[in-house]
């Protein structure tokens, strides 16, 4: 399973730096930014080719952003923690699907302060398709739950970007109304209202932080889709847990 993630991660890497770019994930083949080498077989090995090569092109000595290796690892880690909770079956193979789809979008996000759509549409329609075959592979959420979730996560979040805008004020970008939508068909009512709770959290966290720090400014904006997508993947795991707790508490 962590050779299959970090496989999936070296295939995420590339479909985060050109699906943004408006490029096609399938050519030319994968190269070198600075000197435009194609790459060998060696030199793709998931983060072994990174560690023998030490950050840099074979070729040229560019530095290859650290980015590459971490997110091979993070999957890789992500689909072993998917075979420990969920063991071999049909939730297992959602949750690492939907999982890999959030990664996409944390990196993005990240980096390109972009959530693409294709990428977000393509994850809504492999969430109801899943949910709607529940009743063949058992798997969660079901297709009710999951149309709920995606309501309540794109209507909720439409309102936010929207409202604002009356003011000519710019508060999210219509990529974390999609996110959100996604996140909501992949785990379903109530987790979803999880997800975004874990969200907030984390953003309202990491903001004062970086206010604090002096990193940024009171009331300077954030990707707010990278606390979506790791709000969606702590979701994906124990979400159900989450608001059973938080329903015993009354704040759910």
């Amino acid at each position: 399973m962590f050779l299959l993630g970090i496989s999936v991660g070296s295939f995420l890497n590339v479909v985060a730096d050109r699906v943004p770019a408006g490029k096609s994930i399938l050519s030319p083949p994968s190269h070198c930014f600075n000197c435009g080498h194609v790459l060998t077989a060696r030199d793709l090995i998931p983060i072994v080719s990174y560690l023998v090569l030490r950050g840099k092109c074979r070729y040229c000595g560019h530095a290859i952003p650290a980015r590459f290796m971490l997110v091979e690892l993070a999957t890789g880690l992500l689909f072993i923690l998917v075979l420990i909770v969920f063991g071999l079956s049909w939730q297992a193979l959602m949750v690492a699907i939907m999982g890999s789809f959030l990664i996409m979008l944390f990196i993005t996000d990240l980096e390109q302060d972009v959530l693409p759509q294709i990428i977000v549409y393509s994850g809504v329609a492999v969430a109801l398709a899943f949910a709607a075959l529940r009743p063949l592979t058992g798997t969660t959420p079901g297709i009710i739950s999951s149309l709920a979730g995606l309501g309540l996560g794109f209507g909720v979040f439409i309102l936010i970007w929207a409202v604002p805008k009356i003011f000519k004020k710019n508060i999210m970008g219509f990529g974390d109304v999609g996110t959100a939508g996604l996140i909501g068909a992949s785990v379903g009512y109530p987790v979803i209202l999880v997800a975004v709770y874990i969200a907030i959290l984390a953003g309202g966290l990491a903001a004062a932080m970086l206010v604090v720090f002096k990193i940024k400014k009171l009331g300077q904006p954030m990707q707010f889709g990278v606390f979506l997508a790791l709000g969606g993947v702590i979701s994906l795991f124990c979400g159900h847990d989450i608001a059973d707790a938080l329903w015993q508490l009354h704040m759910l």
